[in-house]
């Protein structure tokens, strides 16, 4: 899929996670504070990324990586799945992967435990997630320091493998990588 097909699609979706998440993500949201929401401006805890029509809500990053070298799994071939690869699909595929998997160091549970700038609601970006995070901010803007390396999303390809998305380029690998593969996170929320 090219990356304007992508692009709309993902901010179409990205309309279905304002209603589904309008409720739960409003702390810090005021009328004020709206005319500042913007894409790299730094707003909810992190950088946002994504933005929808009425600038109300939107997806922030983390201002820094949650880890350099971590696992997807701890336990290889699981399938757990967390295939949901649109906007708004990283924070249940989250959930679905700490249900699977538990306690230990893999990329989304240090995503589902961080408490950072006064939220606890991060999650692992799902695959299109990923991909608006790169072009948004590294692609289109050079913010956020993301290294060129690839960086673990919450999209799950197979029993044994995990989308990435590459950090120097922005492409996304066909099949994935194995998830025992030791990339980036990068954790995000919504607002």
């Amino acid at each position: 899929m090219n990356h304007e097909v992508r692009i709309v699609k993902s901010q179409l979706i990205l309309l279905g996670l304002v209603l589904l998440l309008n409720s739960s993500c409003n702390k810090g949201v005021n009328d004020n504070e709206n005319n500042n929401i913007a894409i790299g401006k730094t707003y909810a805890g992190g950088i946002i990324f994504l933005v929808d029509s009425t600038k109300k809500h939107g997806m922030v990053c983390a201002p820094t990586d949650q880890d350099t070298a971590i696992p997807w799994s701890i336990a290889g071939s699981l399938a757990s799945g967390a295939m949901g690869s649109d906007i708004g699909m990283g924070k249940i595929n989250t959930d679905i992967i700490v249900a699977m998997q538990g306690t230990g160091h893999y990329a989304a549970r240090i995503c589902y435990d961080l408490t950072l700038n006064g939220y606890s609601d991060w999650f692992l970006p799902s695959s299109d997630e990923c991909f608006n995070m790169y072009f948004n901010l590294k692609s289109m803007r050079r913010i956020g320091g993301f290294a060129d390396t690839l960086y673990w999303s919450s999209t799950e390809s197979a029993a044994s493998k995990a989308f990435s998305q590459w950090g120097h380029d922005g492409y996304l690998p066909e099949g994935g990588y194995y998830k025992t593969s030791t990339y980036h996170v990068r954790a995000v929320r919504a607002f």
